[in-house]
């Protein structure tokens, strides 16, 4: 026969698992209302693309945050701590905030809109199930593309991760070793970390030729690093622009397309090489999409190989399809001065009073090269 100390503990038993019992029904209920709130959103080209342009409008309107918090951090986060350093870093002082501001990408992007530049968005693809936006960021004809996958997070759009055109990997791969080289600088300085910090510090101090001695050298042991290849492909660049192409190709093989092709489109239009520009303009569109951006190098690429007229025409499409980016502005008062167009160049000069707010004196203390 139980004794009341056993019937207060049976009594106590029922109570919980009534308890429980509430809570798993609760739970069943609320899993139900997630569900059906995840169902709601589609995954199609009218809804992310929505997605996409809110991203914009917000970022136009000096909101930062409507990029920054559409990023999927917990699976980025996820993403990079399947390297253990790096697991362990994000606990370390200063590890978890390094992570915050390497996903500030709103920030970034502010920040170009702010310097007279743009960030859009260009395109919407599938592929292997997987739905695509492709963002578009410039400031003073510093070009990159962003594609970013996108997939629900209960019940809303996020971003997951993407491949970053002028980084050559995608964002959690950059951010993984990033933190990774920072980390192993701290706590294991004598690794093979330590040649790509000497290279940096050449690059940095203009010893271009020494960079490329270290980095060709080390190549095996430090190339799983996307700063490896930044440094090579700068340090090339300046060490001996005229083969810049050539040592470029040297790489193809071990680099992405994307990435391949953005350098080559900024070496071609940059010196003026007409055909090169156009055929690799053409090369990246099937992957970022046809974006007008694309002419305002192109004119440029025009300018720099004294073709004034066809230049001047160029700009002025690439107005019709895009706002009056200062650069493109700028491009057009370069070509009439050139042509020696004086009174398009007084009308220029006022159309960019307009668009930018400037004083007559600013406007007329414009030095145009």
């Amino acid at each position: 026969m139980p004794t009341l100390t056993m019937k207060l503990h049976i009594r106590s038993l029922h109570t919980i698992a009534s308890i429980l019992l509430i809570c798993i029904t609760l739970a069943g209920c609320n899993h139900k209302k997630n569900k059906q709130e995840v169902e709601t959103v589609v995954l199609d080209e009218q809804t992310i693309s929505t997605f996409a342009t809110d991203i914009i409008n917000g970022l136009h309107n000096g909101n930062a945050a409507a990029l920054n918090d559409v990023i999927d951090k917990e699976n980025i986060r996820k993403l990079i701590s399947e390297n253990s350093i790096v697991y362990s870093g994000l606990d370390v002082d200063g590890g978890q905030a390094y992570f915050d501001k390497c996903l500030q990408l709103g920030d970034q992007a502010l920040l170009a809109i702010n310097n007279g530049g743009d960030y859009t968005f260009v395109k919407y693809y599938v592929q292997n199930d997987e739905h695509h936006i492709i963002m578009r960021s410039y400031d003073n004809f510093n070009l990159n593309f962003q594609d970013f996958i996108i997939d629900t997070v209960q019940g809303k759009l996020k971003i997951k991760d993407g491949f970053i055109y002028n980084l050559g990997c995608n964002l959690s791969e950059s951010i993984k070793y990033s933190m990774l080289y920072n980390l192993m600088l701290q706590t294991n300085p004598e690794s093979d970390v330590k040649w790509l910090q000497q290279a940096e510090e050449l690059t940095l101090n203009g010893k271009h030729a020494q960079a490329i001695s270290i980095l060709s050298e080390h190549k095996d042991a430090i190339k799983e690093y996307p700063l490896f290849y930044q440094l090579w492909i700068a340090n090339q660049y300046q060490s001996d622009a005229t083969h810049f192409i050539a040592h470029l190709n040297e790489l193809k093989n071990d680099i992405d397309e994307r990435y391949f092709l953005l350098h080559n489109l900024l070496y071609y239009f940059n010196e003026g090489k007409l055909a090169e520009t156009e055929q690799t303009i053409n090369q990246l569109i099937p992957h970022s999409g046809d974006d007008p951006i694309y002419l305002l190098f192109y004119g440029k690429a025009n300018y720099y190989s004294k073709q004034y007229d066809d230049a001047l025409t160029i700009f002025k499409t690439a107005e019709k399809s895009m706002p009056l980016l200062w650069d493109l502005w700028y491009g057009e008062l370069q070509c009439l001065k050139q042509l020696k167009d004086d009174a398009e160049y007084q009308k220029c000069l006022q159309k960019g009073k307009e668009a930018y707010g400037m004083s007559e004196q600013e406007l007329q203390s414009l030095k145009i090269k």
